[in-house]
């Protein structure tokens, strides 16, 4: 029923928006595979006569300038190199449409954006990164075959290294097989003392989960070439502090629809990934203050001797000399100190070694935070 109404709640939106769209294609399946795809991307395909052409480099004329003649896609991808020469004045024509419309987009997305800030309040400690966990998001859409839930956890992950630098997000790969050697799924993580499993073992401090909706397209106008595609996805997401195992925010996103469109006779796969790309930055824009506003910390992974190994290292932004202190398990807001170590040594991909500066009775799971800044 809660599937049913959400679908029923983008289709009013879609035709609210695109009341001169003569098509409804939804969850069309692409005549193309992923593969193919990747090989048209980057080429400029024409409709001439109901038939699919490429246009491809033939030959040099004695001025050294290029030829280009066509040959039909289905041709192309099955690895046939000659070319099929076409009427230049119907090429022509062609191209001139194309063109104009490519140059008509090219203006709006260089029209100047609002982009929110990922950072409004000083921060404390930011050169040290909190480790997050992205999870795959639930595909709720079972009439599509392509895994937005993927894509956006894949995109999420990559916006937030190249633009959160608070946020070091782990390998998905080595969240799984932790997750499974505990015997986790991802429902559980909303359990507050299985979401500290992930704290205890990996160090991580947040969990990004949550669930997809579409996209959802329509296009419009016959002619492929000409054609217009428009598409809208819903994003739901739950932010969990693993460390107190609690959800401390739980929203949902819908991309701009008409910053989605894209235009050709591939404008319909375009114009999906364009929604969930959008959906990331809106996604992004929302998590940021919150991992921003979180104190760091690490544990205590192994005591030995007078050394104590963390789960924190190079990755995470510790240093060589870098002071520390240590508080009990249970103490997250850092209120009874039991000792003070220093960083000898980073080893591993992230890991470090730290020498005992004062206190005693440091234990496996401790917390360790910076030294409180005056």
């Amino acid at each position: 029923m809660r599937a049913r109404t959400i679908v029923g709640l983008l289709l009013s939106i879609l035709l609210a928006s695109a009341v001169a769209c003569s098509i409804l294609p939804w969850g069309k399946r692409s005549p193309y595979t992923k593969e193919e795809l990747a090989r048209l991307a980057d080429k400029d395909i024409y409709i001439i006569d109901g038939e699919k052409y490429i246009k491809v480099p033939a030959e040099k004329d004695e001025k050294g300038n290029t030829k280009f003649k066509y040959m039909k896609v289905e041709r192309y991808l099955a690895g046939e190199v000659e070319p099929l020469p076409l009427e230049a004045e119907r090429v022509k024509r062609t191209e001139v449409k194309k063109t104009a419309r490519v140059k008509e987009k090219e203006v709006r997305e260089t029209e100047p954006k609002k982009v929110p800030l990922l950072a409004t309040k000083p921060l404390k400690h930011p050169y040290l990164k909190r480790k997050i966990a992205i999870l795959t998001f639930e595909d709720y859409t079972q009439f599509t075959y392509e895994k937005f839930g993927e894509i956006i956890a894949e995109g999420l992950a990559e916006k937030m290294e190249a633009k959160l630098f608070t946020s070091l997000v782990m390998d998905r790969e080595v969240i799984r097989l932790t997750m499974k050697k505990l015997g986790l799924a991802p429902k559980d993580l909303e359990n507050p003392s299985k979401a500290k499993l992930l704290n205890k073992n990996l160090g991580i401090q947040v969990i990004i989960k949550g669930g997809v909706y579409g996209p959802f397209v329509t296009s419009s106008a016959p002619a492929q070439s000409e054609r217009s595609s428009i598409a809208i996805v819903r994003v739901e997401v739950k932010l969990i502090d693993a460390a107190q195992g609690r959800i401390v925010k739980e929203f949902a996103v819908t991309n701009p629809l008409g910053e989605s469109e894209d235009i050709g006779v591939l404008s319909e796969e375009r114009a999906k990934y364009n929604a969930a790309y959008l959906a990331i930055d809106q996604i992004l824009s929302q998590v940021a203050e919150e991992i921003n506003g979180m104190g760091w910390f690490t544990r205590i992974a192994l005591v030995k001797g007078n050394k104590i190994y963390l789960n924190a290292g190079y990755q995470t932004g510790l240093k060589e000399g870098d002071l520390l202190e240590v508080y009990p398990a249970g103490d997250l807001g850092g209120t009874s100190p039991k000792g003070r170590i220093k960083v000898s040594k980073l080893f591993g991909v992230d890991a470090s070694v730290a020498q005992i500066i004062k206190g005693s009775r440091f234990r496996v799971n401790d917390v360790v935070k910076p030294l409180p800044q005056s």
